[in-house]
Parts: C-alpha cells; sequence; structure tokens
C-alpha cells in the first residue's frame, strides 16, 4: 500500500456549491470531521453528517456538495499496489449506505471514527509524534481498514468474498436478482442507470443479466427502464404544465430528442402534441 496524499480541508463557503470531486485510478477514504455533506458516488445519493466515513474504489465518479454552513473533511488517496485491504466495490456501497443513518449500528462503528480521527490527528503540528507521523499513518490506515472489513463481514458476510456470490445463480435465485432489480429500477428510473450498473446490482454476469431479465419480464432491461421512464413522462404531461424539456430532465433522459423519439415510437405522436389531445 502506498500513501499518495493525505490533505485536511476546511469548507467555510457557500452552502450546496460543489467542493470536489471526479475520478481518479487510486482508491479514496474521505472522512467528514465537521458539518454535513452530500456524497455522489456511482450514481448514488449519500447524505451524511459528521462524524461519516466514505470508502471510494478506483475509478468511480464522485461529487461532494457542502450542505451546512462549515465543512471540514479529510482525504486519502491511495495505490493498494494489489493489495485486497481495502473493501470491495460490493462492501464499499454497504458501508457508505451505512453513514446516512448511523444511530441504529451501535459502538462498532463509534470505535472506526475514533480511528479516523487518529489518522488525521497525526497531522497536528501539536501531535507529540509529530517526526515520526507519516510512518503511522500508513499502519493506521490499515487498522481502519481491517476494522471496517470485520465489521461489514459481521453484518453481510458474503460481500466478503464476492466469489461467493455466483454470477450464474440457479433459477430461482436468478428469478429473486431481477426481481430485486426491477425494484431499484422503479425507484431509481429518473437517476442515469446502465445496464453494467443494473448487473453489478444484483452481481449478475452482463450478458447474463440481459438474457434471465428478458426470459422473465418479457423485454430487455433497458425496454423496461424506457417504459417507467414513458409512463411517468405521461403523468407530468397531464398533471403538470411543466415544459418538455424539463420532463425530460425530470425522468432522466440526457437528451429531449431522444426522449421525443421514443415517445413518437410508442404514442404514435410527440410530447407537446399527445398533450394538446388530451388535456382539454
Amino acid at each position: 500500500m502506498y500513501l499518495r496524499k493525505i490533505e485536511t480541508v476546511d469548507l467555510p463557503a457557500v452552502v450546496g456549491k460543489e467542493t470536489g470531486g471526479g475520478i481518479h485510478p487510486y482508491h479514496e477514504i474521505l472522512f467528514i470531521s465537521e458539518g454535513t455533506v452530500l456524497l455522489q458516488w456511482i450514481n448514488r445519493d449519500y447524505v451524511a453528517s459528521a462524524p461519516a466515513l466514505f470508502l471510494l474504489s478506483p475509478n468511480t465518479p464522485h461529487t461532494l456538495i457542502r450542505k451546512s454552513a462549515f465543512c471540514r473533511f479529510g482525504f486519502i488517496e491511495l495505490d493498494m499496489e494489489g493489495s485486497t485491504e481495502f473493501p470491495n466495490l460490493a462492501q464499499a456501497r454497504l458501508w457508505n449506505g451505512m453513514q446516512s443513518d448511523k444511530d441504529p449500528l451501535g459502538a462498532g462503528i463509534a470505535s472506526i471514527y475514533e480511528m479516523a480521527f487518529q489518522i488525521w490527528n497525526n497531522l497536528n503540528p501539536l501531535n507529540p509524534y509529530k517526526s515520526i507521523a507519516m510512518d503511522l499513518i500508513p499502519l493506521d490506515i490499515r487498522k481502519l481498514l481491517l476494522l471496517v472489513s470485520c465489521f461489514l463481514n459481521a453484518r453481510e458476510p458474503r460481500l466478503a468474498d464476492p466469489s461467493r456470490v455466483p454470477a450464474f445463480p440457479d433459477k430461482a435465485d436468478a428469478t429473486e436478482r431481477i426481481h430485486k432489480v426491477i425494484r431499484y429500477m422503479e425507484s431509481n428510473y429518473q437517476n442515469p442507470l446502465t445496464i453494467t450498473l443494473l448487473a453489478s446490482h444484483v452481481y449478475l454476469d452482463v450478458s447474463y443479466f440481459i438474457r434471465s431479465f428478458h426470459k422473465i419480464v418479457g423485454k430487455t432491461p433497458l425496454q423496461y427502464l424506457h417504459e417507467l421512464r414513458l409512463n411517468a413522462a405521461i403523468s407530468f404531461l397531464s398533471t403538470t404544465k411543466m415544459s418538455i424539456q424539463d420532463i425530460t430532465n425530470e425522468i432522466g433522459f440526457q437528451s429531449i430528442h431522444y426522449f421525443s423519439r421514443l415517445f413518437k415510437q410508442k404514442y404514435g405522436v410527440s410530447p407537446s402534441l399527445w398533450r394538446t389531445r388530451h388535456i382539454s
């Protein structure tokens, strides 16, 4: 494990403004020590108040937005150099989801936050061990990651090893997973969704996921997603005065032209003409 960067950032600026993020090929630990933030990570939103610890896998897009007048956070960029000490993507998703609702998690998670505070306290100029701080920090990071992994393995043992979740399950298991992803699509249809993301949500090989979805639902995942979005469009067209562009944005389409083309294919007319004909 190689420590690329560790830093603390104070954000006393305007509430709601993006403070950072992006995508990079390194693992990242993000610790919110004061304030409240919104983390957007792999098409999900996590609102969390300090203390909160986020684990970000390499090459995963993320954006941090402050939600309180003052926010302080620390970040660590790590090159794991092939090590498996950092929780896998499935574990990171589970862990990050816990940051919005920490109260039920008990003392176990509190000790993890204490360890995180200790890591950044090594940078304190008043730290009596500041001369060896950069030697201590990697050791503390390893301890932090071990605590997180132990905590997660106790709650969801199968996520410790994704190979224990077969990408080609039996018929009953596949049906259960497809219904799970359907519920996920129905709750998140307005967000950017890809076939790869949907397949990974239920730990399925992409090709197997598409075949299984079509066999169970009678249409492809993309067709089902379009159906959800177009049904939502009909509701907005018939009950609101929202513009076509606003409806396009609201239901998750990136292009008004693409939305209009799909709408016309299904209903035979453009969204504007449908509204004119159906709303007196």
